[in-house]
Formats: C-alpha cells, sequence, structure tokens
C-alpha cells in the first residue's frame, strides 16, 4: 500500500513539474535580418515595418525553426494556439522585445529595364520565447457597430468600433499609436484608473458603441479618428489576458471646448516597453495590431 502511494506520488510531482515547464518557457537571445525592395506604393516607413517583421520572423525561424501544422500538438486545448502569426506566418514563438534594430538602404538595379530599385535592410537582436499555449482571439475594426462592417481603412470624421471576442475568460483594454503618441481608448475615459476591463469568454464584445434605446444607458466613449493630413496610418492594439496586469503610466485625458474628451496617453516608445515587459512577465498576455489607415474626404 505504501509503495503504491509513494508510484501516485511520484505521478502527480511529475504532472506538475510538466505543468510549470509548460508555463514558464525561457526567453532567449534571437538574431535575424532581412531584406525588400521600396515598392511604389508605399512609404518608406511602410516597408520599415515590413522589413522589420521579416527580420523577426528570419530570427525566430533561427531560433525555433518554421511551424508545421502537420504536427501532433498543434492545439493545446480547446481555444487555445500555441503558434504566433508574424508576417503571415505561423510561428512556433512570441517575439518579446528588441535590443537592437539598424536599417541601411541601398540602391540596385533590378529587372531587364534596370531601373534603379531602393532596397531597405534590416538587422534585428531580441528576446523570443517558445509558445505553450494562448487564447485563440478574433478581432475585428468596424466602421458601423455590426460585425459585417469590418474595415480597416476610414475617413476623416469616421466612427470606429471594436468587435472582440475570446474562448476564455481574461482581461481586455485597447489602445491607439499615432506614431509619437499612444492612447487608451479601452477602459472607457469614465473607469478611471481600471488597467483592464474583466471579459467572458465565449461572449461577443462590441466597443465604443451605444446600447440600444431598450437598454440600459451607458457611458460608453464614441470614437472618432482624425487626421489633418491626405492619408495616416496609426495601429490598433488589442491587449488581452488571462491574468490581471497592471496599465503603463498615463498622462490625464483632455476636455476640449467642445466637450469632446482627448484620451489618455503616453509615450509611443514607453506603450512598448510597457508591452515587451508584460509579455516577458506573463505568457498569455498578448497583443492583436490592426494597421488602419485614415484618409481625408
Amino acid at each position: 500500500m505504501k509503495a503504491f502511494c509513494f508510484l501516485v506520488l511520484m505521478i502527480i510531482n511529475l504532472l506538475v513539474v510538466s505543468v510549470t515547464s509548460a508555463q514558464s518557457e525561457k526567453i532567449v537571445r534571437v538574431k535575424g535580418e532581412a531584406q525588400v525592395r521600396i515598392e511604389n506604393n508605399e512609404s518608406f516607413d511602410q516597408a520599415k515595418e515590413r522589413v522589420e517583421e521579416l527580420a523577426k520572423l528570419d530570427a525566430i525561424q533561427e531560433a525555433f525553426g518554421t511551424y508545421v501544422e502537420q504536427v501532433t500538438d498543434m492545439l493545446v486545448e480547446e481555444g487555445k494556439v500555441n503558434y504566433s502569426i508574424l508576417a503571415g506566418t505561423k510561428m512556433k514563438a512570441d517575439w518579446i522585445r528588441t535590443t537592437s534594430i539598424k536599417f541601411s538602404e541601398q540602391e540596385q538595379l533590378s529587372g531587364i529595364s534596370k531601373e534603379k530599385a531602393r532596397w531597405i535592410k534590416c538587422n534585428i537582436e531580441g528576446e523570443a520565447r517558445k509558445i505553450s499555449s494562448k487564447a485563440s482571439l478574433e478581432v475585428l475594426s468596424l466602421r458601423c457597430p455590426q460585425k459585417e462592417c469590418a474595415a480597416t481603412d476610414f475617413k476623416n470624421r469616421q466612427s470606429l468600433f471594436l468587435y472582440f471576442k475570446s474562448p476564455v475568460d481574461g482581461y481586455l483594454s485597447v489602445y491607439i499609436d499615432e506614431g509619437e503618441v499612444t492612447r487608451r481608448l479601452y477602459p472607457y475615459d469614465h473607469m478611471g484608473n481600471e488597467s483592464s476591463v474583466k471579459v467572458s469568454g465565449d461572449r461577443e464584445y462590441l466597443l465604443f458603441a451605444k446600447p440600444p434605446k431598450s437598454q440600459a444607458p451607458s457611458m460608453v466613449d464614441e470614437i472618432e479618428l482624425f487626421t489633418n493630413k491626405t492619408e495616416e496610418f496609426n495601429t490598433l492594439y488589442v491587449v488581452f489576458s488571462e491574468q490581471s496586469y497592471v496599465k503603463p503610466i498615463l498622462d490625464k485625458s483632455m476636455v476640449l471646448s467642445d466637450n469632446s474628451i482627448v484620451p489618455k496617453s503616453l509615450p509611443s516608445h514607453v506603450f512598448q516597453e510597457w508591452l515587451a515587459d508584460s509579455r516577458a512577465a506573463s505568457s498569455s498576455f498578448q497583443e492583436k495590431k490592426i494597421r488602419i489607415r485614415i484618409t481625408k474626404r
């Protein structure tokens, strides 16, 4: 009887070690490089963003290999996956932070016409971690408060809505990066210093939309996109974790003369540091990026 109890105890201990190991994958240093041609229909900044993602992809492939969908452990558990998507490719690891990055540009002759083409190269170093499992999220930016209105192109003064659904319970927040400044859109302004909002698994959420008149009134921040340029690109960050997390330090919101509110904000480079620290602290912490374009009418 004692031998049986000892065997059961050993099995339990092995299970605990296995779970603990899965939850605490080591962060490793990685480096990669990539080079792309700057296309006629993209800006220099867009090309930089594209080549940076490809350099990260190269670094992760070098350290962890390319993800193969036929492997037996693709789905860890219902509603969760053990891969991330970078540059349209499924990867075995998450990019945690960038520690060094260098861009260089050169002109090359291309094609039969021998026309000069601009190329940009990225050398990158950083930290990455193999994915154990994380929630597979559904996130859409919308032009109207319906899922069918999914879009990434918006006009000046057009409203923004967001659709969100998770397979598991967790904590949600939303930010928009305008280049040098990142603003927090959710939790709503009246929620004060709340770091995130608790959400339920398998429930659909429509953010920035007023509830139907038949329902009790609620304080919802309506988001209107604005640009004074011909064309501007912003990035939405939909942040989710199964564990609660602490928000970054934010500047106060401002009320303008027309009673509209400028959301709380922080410098974009500080926001990126907060994302990296939060990813390193929790394997369930993740952000979904949506690149949106705003144009004048």
